[in-house]
């Protein structure tokens, strides 16, 4: 009797099954673990994680295919008929999963990299055979401009929106800003000389590195980018105001401090060259 117990649980399908999910899933759950246990980087950990649970999912779905072949054949002889309507419901699961196939081959992007699908910019934290999990980064915050939101990404995505890699644009950004007055007697362009200087000084800093990070930038992405060196500007707005525009080349968490510091020096300068031609008349 014990022997035919036996052996209907060896052979049976559901028992073998149950048998490999369970195995996978702890083989899984104890490389994950012991990962994000390592002394690796943060962002190698993501990887690692993301590369195991791919390779677990890609093991379990063949291990189940092998084991229910049969029974899946039988399954799609039977609804021959329905086929394609399956297709036709199916569609988006394949083009997520050939999307998948083809950002892998491409490798356009890594876990951990920032990059901008369509109009939605993030940083990668997973990817796997349907969908890219990002983290939305504000493309106008500076910082880490991080919004808080978990944006998950269909890889069909990848083949009717652009993807851009943005992930040299991480410690170094080109900023612009813009400091907008009314027109007086004041010449703006004593304005933009004084605000050119201030930038100097306060960018000195990082000039060096600056400047080496713009060429790496230049010759990875094949853009002329106007750094390292600020660039000034004077211009008129549809108002008949005086609009100084300021361009920096500077590492991501300095742009909010440094526009701030030369929007300080610029109504210091202005408002002292105020009370002298008023002192003056």
């Amino acid at each position: 009797m014990k022997p035919e117990f036996l052996d209907y649980i060896l052979d049976s399908k559901l028992f073998v099954t149950v048998c490999l999910v369970t195995a996978i899933m702890l083989l899984r759950g104890l490389l994950t673990l012991a990962i994000a246990r390592s002394s690796w980087q943060k962002a190698d950990k993501r990887r690692r994680i993301n590369t195991v649970h791919n390779i677990g999912n890609l093991l379990l779905v063949v291990g189940l295919m092998v084991i229910w072949v049969s029974e899946l054949r039988d399954f799609a002889l039977s609804i021959a008929a329905f086929s394609v309507a399956i297709v036709l419901a199916l569609r988006e699961a394949v083009q997520c999963l050939v999307g998948g196939l083809y950002q892998a081959n491409m490798r356009s992007f890594t876990v951990g990299d920032w990059i901008k699908v369509g109009d939605q910019f993030g940083e990668v934290t997973d990817s796997d055979w349907l969908s890219t999990t990002l983290l939305e980064i504000d493309p106008h915050g500076l910082g880490n401009g991080y919004t808080g939101t978990t944006l998950y990404i269909p890889n069909n995505a990848f083949f009717t929106q652009p993807v851009k890699n943005l992930n040299f644009m991480r410690r170094y950004i080109e900023h612009t800003f813009s400091i907008t007055r009314e027109r007086s007697e004041i010449n703006p362009f004593e304005a933009k000389k004084f605000i050119a200087e201030r930038l100097k000084e306060h960018c000195d800093s990082f000039r060096e590195v600056a400047e080496r990070y713009c060429k790496l930038i230049e010759s990875r992405m094949g853009v002329e980018l106007s750094g390292p060196d600020a660039k000034v500007s004077v211009a008129t707005n549809d108002l008949g105001h005086d609009v100084i525009t300021a361009t920096i080349f500077c590492p991501r968490e300095e742009a909010t401090n440094i526009e701030q510091l030369v929007t300080e020096d610029f109504y210091n300068f202005w408002f002292e060259k105020t009370k002298n031609l008023k002192a003056g008349n």
